[in-house]
């Protein structure tokens, strides 16, 4: 029988509090939990039980030992018949909801409110009219997805409002990767003097991270950021192909299968310098390798010729 009951649901308080008042443990954790099976506050428990996993794992435990498993079964119906209640429909971005909730925290930092999990929580409480565990479920979704940011004042769709800051996400978006000093080059450059300061783009970077728009990479000594989307390893080889020597070296490896590496600086008529320095570095990101032995034959990875011929159709489509 499921606990619908008036006379089941504190049977099952009766269980839980004796099973818990037998733990010696000196946490404020156990407290909590002993005041909300006492008051009866069963959504209150069942909240705590799914933020930590652990204590499903001792009540669990304690069933066995007591080879009491029929109570457990009927915690667990009835926790899913809660659950279900409390978090149903799936949470999205569409859920009108969140989309209150969202309205709520813009109009609070509109007001030029630093954002706090526990003010949008209480103003939410007011205004939704919403259970406890449905209002923390949402924020959790919010934070967890980078929609809203504890300590900012900013939501991930104001962050993008400033022009500037816009300008720097389209350049990354449309180049596929860009490293500090081409954005400060490309895009701030010729602006107003203290908007377009190496400090004030390194915000912008910081914004547009902390709000999951880019992620950054390290390159050898560089620093890339690339759109969020796109795989920290299509992102490096994005950024080397931006290099001509490099993009020579891979069309050369295209049209033969292996060649000397002591012979690719005279047919790319290139400083043998500048070539051995790059072919180290397609080496070291395994774009290409080179066989152990006195010929010294370079090859391209085949693993990855595929992603390399996509993104350097795209640069050489772009010229």
């Amino acid at each position: 029988m499921i606990l619908q009951s008036e006379i089941a649901f504190y049977l099952l308080r009766f269980y839980l509090y004796t099973k818990v008042s037998r733990f010696t443990i000196g946490s404020n954790f156990w407290d909590i939990i002993k005041e909300a099976i006492l008051r009866t506050d069963f959504n209150k428990f069942l909240f705590l039980i799914e933020m930590h996993p652990e204590l499903k794992q001792i009540f669990k435990d304690i069933s066995e030992i007591n080879e009491n498993l029929v109570i457990w079964n009927e915690i667990n119906k009835f926790w899913d018949i809660m659950k279900e209640k409390i978090m149903a429909p799936p949470l999205s971005l569409d859920h009108p909801s969140v989309q209150r909730m969202i309205a709520i925290a813009e109009d609070m930092m509109n007001q030029n409110k630093t954002l706090t999990i526990e003010r949008l929580y209480n103003v939410s409480k007011k205004i939704l009219k919403i259970p406890r565990n449905g209002l923390i479920s949402i924020i959790h979704f919010l934070i967890n997805n980078h929609i809203l940011l504890e300590g900012s004042k900013f939501s991930r769709e104001t962050v993008i409002e400033n022009y500037l800051r816009k300008n720097i996400l389209e350049y990354i978006r449309l180049n596929g990767c860009a490293h500090f000093s081409i954005l400060r080059n490309e895009v701030v450059s010729g602006r107003d003097e203290n908007l377009g300061s190496s400090g004030q783009l390194v915000w912008h970077l910081e914004m547009l991270l902390k709000f999951n728009y880019i992620r950054k990479i390290k390159v050898g000594n560089n620093t890339v950021f690339l759109p969020i989307e796109i795989e920290a390893e299509l992102g490096i080889i994005n950024f080397l192909l931006r290099d001509k020597i490099n993009r020579k070296i891979i069309d050369l490896l295209l049209t033969q299968n292996s060649i000397k590496s002591t012979e690719i600086f005279k047919k790319l008529d290139e400083n043998r310098g500048k070539v051995n320095y790059r072919l180290k570095n397609l080496i070291d990101y395994d774009i290409i390798y080179s066989e152990e032995d006195p010929s010294k034959e370079v090859y391209l990875n085949p693993d990855k010729k595929e992603d390399v011929c996509n993104i350097l159709n795209k640069f050489k489509n772009n010229l």
